[in-house]
């Protein structure tokens, strides 16, 4: 049945096409099935056929927990009305409201643009170039956790190399890892760890406060931090990061570098990119330039009062289900849903205690964002995101 909110008289079938299966595609594709009529159709378009939660590769790296239980397939969609489509997007129209995949053209009501970003050549290149490893890309943590089993001496250099990246605090969360890690194998006085970032801080975002704090929980660890330190090439012969603008170099034994990221191509080719090089939906309801076109996610740039709004899967599911009320209020009638810039990150320290970077991300003239004590309760809360959401989309 409709929503109570939603009484104007619907069209004969009602078509949305989410593109993407990350957080802000399965948020709004679960929140349509609950609010459309049964005779809705919602079709979520994706090249991947599974889902895992970004933060579960680092308990993989961390031995937590395998990166496999945390995985679901989004066939499981079909059990709850939802039609998976898994194909490749490589095409957005959005005057028409229409997609070309590898498997064929899809037309609908309503389009949801949630396809995420990729990684940018030149810092996929330069990592590879490097002898590293990509910290995000989940195909690499075998490699990874080699490396770090082997390393005796030298440096672990987590690299952030520009703007923007995903998920701020995952960098420096890696870093508390692998200084866990070789505590345990005995080895840690013999190698070093820094963050190499090209940050005046570590969550600019979040401001000074939750900066410090998490700067604090880094120098605890005696985990160097090298801010503004833009990096600008390799020495692999050498092992080493050229920094920008000085004749200063770091030297590495592993690499773990953090690629800034881009929209995919097939958005980039599109009419919906903005001069920033993303697509720039109204803040607060999601809405594009383009009738029946809303874009959630990392594919998004959101701003703030002073940078823009985290690229992280809290704030993309958010937004997927906020996106998902205005397609039904669009196409049904009713009220606007409003996404009020409110959120959170989690920060993981190797203990199983969580901080809770928390607040009001849109307050002016700047964010009002604060960080919690770490603690276990935290940590339990972190699974239970992360069960939860599992439930309520695939389980």
């Amino acid at each position: 049945m409709v929503d109570a909110r939603f009484s104007v008289a619907s069209p004969a079938v009602s078509r949305v096409l989410v593109l993407g299966g990350g957080f802000g595609g399965l948020a709004a594709a679960r929140e349509l099935r609950e609010i459309l009529p049964s005779d809705g159709e919602i079709i979520l378009i994706s090249a991947s056929d599974r889902f895992f939660m970004g933060f579960s590769k680092l308990w993989d790296l961390a031995g937590v927990r395998p990166l496999d239980e945390g995985c679901r397939s989004l066939a499981t969609l079909a059990g709850r009305g939802i039609r998976f489509h898994h194909a490749e997007v490589t095409k957005i129209d959005p005057a028409s409201v229409t997609v070309s995949t590898t498997d064929g053209d899809l037309a609908g009501d309503a389009i949801l643009v949630a396809l995420g970003t990729v990684p940018t050549p030149r810092h996929s290149e330069l990592i590879a170039a490097a002898g590293g490893h990509n910290l995000y890309d989940a195909r690499a943590l075998p490699a990874m956790r080699g490396a770090l089993s082997e390393v005796g001496s030298g440096r672990v250099a987590v690299a952030v190399l520009g703007p923007p990246f995903k998920c701020p605090p995952a960098p420096y969360e890696a870093a508390m890892i692998v200084d866990d890690l070789l505590r345990r194998r005995g080895v840690r006085d013999d190698v070093a760890v820094d963050v190499v970032t090209f940050q005046p801080m570590t969550l600019p975002a979040a401001g000074p406060v939750a900066s410090d704090v998490l700067a604090g929980f880094l120098t605890d660890r005696n985990i160097g931090l090298r801010l503004r330190s833009v990096v600008a090439d390799v020495n692999r012969t050498r092992g080493a990061l050229r920094i920008e603008g000085s004749d200063d170099q770091v030297d590495y034994s592993v690499l773990l570098g953090v690629p800034a990221e881009m929209v995919p191509p097939v958005v980039e080719a599109s009419p919906l990119v903005g001069p920033s090089g993303f697509i720039e939906p109204d803040r607060k309801t999601f809405r594009t330039a383009y009738s029946g076109v809303y874009a959630v996610g990392d594919c998004t740039m959101i701003p703030t009062a002073t940078a823009q709004l985290p690229k992280a899967g809290v704030f993309a599911a958010a937004q997927g289900s906020v996106a998902a009320r205005n397609i039904a209020a669009d196409l049904y009638g009713g009220q606007d849903a409003v996404f009020d810039g409110r959120g959170m990150c989690f920060v993981e320290l190797p203990d199983r205690r969580v901080a809770m970077v928390e607040g009001d991300f849109f307050a002016e003239p700047a964010p009002e964002v604060g960080i919690t004590e770490a603690s276990e309760d935290n940590f339990e809360t972190k699974q239970a995101y992360e069960r939860d959401r599992l439930a309520e989309w695939l389980d």
